[in-house]
């Protein structure tokens, strides 16, 4: 399987695409550090979009907010305050690949794998927006 798609013309990624190689945008909530990003993608002449395929395109993991102490922070427990961990790639045979790490990288929490581009960006920037925002892990 090729990381090549054909986008739907009104979705968000089908505009921002040009014919270089360039990052996608992402929409990455307050609460995350972006560690490693090579989510690129192109335009190819016929319109499809072929998109980097690295099993190491995006990784990230929540960190404190500095308007709030340490023990603001453990106080109120959960979710805020354990690191959390968000790997993303593409495993070619299968698709992209989403995966929630907690606490570390031997404990996976949530995973979720798509051939589908924009289901693979919406799929990111909608567990990441859960786990800072909502507070709560995706069901996998």
């Amino acid at each position: 399987m090729d990381p090549i798609f054909q986008l739907p013309p009104n979705s968000p990624l089908a505009t921002a695409v040009s014919e270089d190689w360039d990052l996608l945008p992402l929409r990455v909530p307050a609460g995350w550090n972006v560690i490693y990003n090579t989510l690129e993608a192109r335009r190819l002449p016929d319109g499809r979009v072929q998109a980097y395929d690295s099993e190491d395109l995006y990784w990230a993991r929540t960190a404190p907010t500095p308007w709030r102490t340490a023990e603001e922070v453990a106080e109120e427990g959960g979710l805020r305050a354990r690191e959390i961990n968000i790997d993303a790639g593409w495993y070619d045979g299968a698709g992209f690949r989403v995966v929630v790490l907690d606490p570390d990288w031997d404990h996976e929490r949530a995973s979720y794998t798509t051939p589908d581009l924009d289901e693979f960006v919406g799929t990111l920037e909608g567990w990441m927006r859960m786990i800072t925002q909502e507070g709560k892990l995706p069901n996998s």
